[in-house]
């Protein structure tokens, strides 16, 4: 017998006192300071053109991701909410009531019809992006739902779902919108590596507070031989600090392609919601370098660094000089050379 979502659905009476709370589109950018504050002050970063379909692509993946990390929500029924998402945003306009393990996203999902009233606002042109992918997100949360991340390749293919395919849809609204036009961007190799830049960082970061979850992200390639258990890795600090180091290398293998992906853009607006993302992970990943708190705490940037770049960061130049400031303060403390190739794989690259 087919689940339905009919346990998921507030009463009519909450749905009636919700109406009127707010209007859609007002609610939308309230949801997304909550549910993401740093991408919605990049946001304000973006044409007036492309601000309306990146923050509904964003809170459609969010309502997608919410989901999926309600650990509440029977297998069976998750599979089905999942892989039909797509096709219910542009059908019905439902709210799903208690989803979401904490108080800004349920709020999300109850009120996710206002979402999805101003996302049937959108042009075509938007609107077809963000369907497809969201439905071949949806199709990789449940690939992976009960899968295991060994390798290296594994933990690409896992961070495309869940961040390359963000990089890409983002270029295809860009493109969409005409303010963006270069023919390397029609390809969706350079957009993915931008995701995985993201994603691979933020998996670092959070290493301790995923273990604590029981969840685990990092590839058993980088920790197996090293540890029999990510929990004896975390209390070996000798080999924790050589597992950190090697998905770190790992993540910075992904610079060069996110410059040129970077370089490759015409408008400042959009060039600099792309490049401020990336500037916080490559710092981020400079603070993780080496550093044994990151075994027990979520290691994050000094807010003065994030206001830096908001402000200084104009111009393909000045980012790609940031880049290489930050990787030679770690190739002094890298005693592989890995750093110092891939620094001189980038100035080769753009002399």
């Amino acid at each position: 017998m087919k689940k339905d979502f009919k346990q998921f659905k507030p009463s009519a009476q909450r749905l009636k006192d919700l109406a009127h709370s707010t209007d859609d589109l007002s609610y939308c950018y309230e949801a997304l300071t909550k549910v993401s504050r740093s991408f919605a002050i990049v946001i304000q970063q973006l044409p007036d053109e492309l601000k309306n379909p990146v923050c509904l692509f964003y809170l459609i993946l969010r309502g997608l991701d919410t989901i999926e990390d309600d650990m509440n929500i029977d297998n069976a029924i998750k599979k089905d909410m999942l892989l039909t998402f797509a096709d219910r945003i542009n059908t019905e306009e439902f709210t799903l009531e208690n989803v979401g393990d904490t108080q800004d996203y349920q709020d999300l999902m109850l009120h996710f019809d206002k979402v999805i009233r101003e996302y049937q606002k959108l042009g075509p042109e938007y609107k077809t992006v963000i369907t497809e992918i969201t439905h071949e997100m949806a199709t990789g949360m449940n690939k992976y739902a009960h899968a295991t991340v060994e390798s290296y390749e594994d933990w690409d293919d896992y961070c495309y779902y869940v961040a390359g395919l963000v990089g890409i849809g983002l270029t295809r609204l860009f493109l969409a919108s005409k303010l963006e036009t270069s023919p390397k961007l029609f390809s969706k190799e350079l957009s993915n590596e931008m995701g995985l830049f993201l994603q691979k960082t933020n998996i670092i970061r959070d290493f301790a507070e995923d273990l604590e979850q029981g969840r685990i992200f990092w590839p058993e390639a980088s920790w197996k031989e090293k540890a029999p258990t990510l929990h004896q890795l975390q209390a070996d600090e000798k080999s924790g600090l050589a597992a950190l180091n090697e998905v770190i290398f790992n993540a910075l293998s992904h610079v060069p392609a996110c410059l040129e992906f970077l370089e490759c853009l015409e408008n400042q607006k959009v060039f600099r919601f792309c490049a401020i993302p990336q500037l916080m992970a490559i710092a981020t990943l400079k603070a993780l370098y080496n550093n044994p708190e990151v075994l027990h705490k979520s290691v994050k940037i000094r807010k003065g660094k994030t206001a830096k770049y908001f402000m200084s960061i104009q111009d393909f130049d000045s980012t790609k000089k940031e880049f290489i400031s930050i990787l030679n303060s770690l190739a002094k403390k890298d005693n592989t050379g890995k750093i110092k190739s891939l620094l001189s794989q980038i100035q080769n690259e753009r002399k």
